[in-house]
């Protein structure tokens, strides 16, 4: 019920068609790239997907971000409009509920990005690599790793959103950490786990610098640690509203 109630709320705001033009618009980032510099990349030695994701994933990544993030404002936006907020309270849904479906919604449409993305990494991969192996095995689970470490930034993100009745500055908080965080070093193992940084690590790197174990499961316990905030958030809100 909660997610058909959703569906309906963001059916005219154009988020749908805004991450399907992210998704479009990320995905051809690699393809423009290697068309300008193919011979820069296919003389590298290594995996195409690795030489492919070290080039091109960092931008992608915050393309993913930037629409992940006026996503959720808007969500919450529509919500705090005209006191609709306030409206729902008086039906039988928790915020809780509401919350955690906006959040469902948010990551099937990550989902849908990340497997387009993955589709034009292999597309690149098969073009310009001719004489590699193709392995639908470790695209599958760079897409799920990069799924995972999308995680605490989607519920942090949606969680800042939902503190603010002003659009505005939730997309001003959540554009400051976006580009704060994207400067810290990558080869730190403690700042790359906070929330806005892990979306922008790579499978196969973490793996060579081992990481990768250590990585998710810091995702995981950010997520369960952020849940555990929003639902003590809109249960404090409730008693000051």
């Amino acid at each position: 019920m909660i997610l058909s109630l959703e569906m309906k709320k963001l059916k005219r705001t154009g988020i749908f068609p805004a991450f399907l033009i992210g998704a479009l618009l990320a995905g051809a980032f690699p393809i423009v790239n290697m068309l300008a510099r193919a011979e820069t990349f296919t003389s590298l030695p290594g995996e195409p997907l690795t030489i492919l994701a070290e080039a091109n994933w960092q931008m992608m990544s915050m393309i993913n971000l930037l629409v992940l993030l006026c996503g959720a404002c808007m969500m919450y936006h529509t919500e705090f409009a005209d006191n609709g907020f306030q409206k729902m309270e008086m039906l039988p849904l928790s915020s809780a509920g509401l919350f955690f479906g906006k959040l469902v919604i948010l990551l099937l449409l990550l989902a849908l990005m990340l497997l387009t993305e993955t589709a034009s990494l292999a597309f690149c991969a098969g073009r310009w690599f001719p004489g590699s192996v193709f392995s639908l095995r470790e695209y599958a689970l760079s897409a799920g790793f990069w799924f995972i470490a999308a995680l605490p930034t989607v519920i942090l993100t949606l969680l800042i959103a939902s503190a603010f009745p002003n659009m505005w500055i939730s997309l001003g908080i959540g554009v400051i950490l976006l580009f704060t965080v994207s400067v810290f070093p990558q080869d730190n193992p403690v700042l790359i786990l906070f929330p806005f940084s892990t979306p922008y690590q790579i499978l196969a790197l973490a793996r060579e610098n081992g990481t990768a174990a250590s990585l998710l499961t810091a995702c995981a316990a950010e997520v369960l640690a952020l849940s555990g905030a929003e639902l003590l958030y809109q249960k404090i809100r409730r008693c000051f509203a």
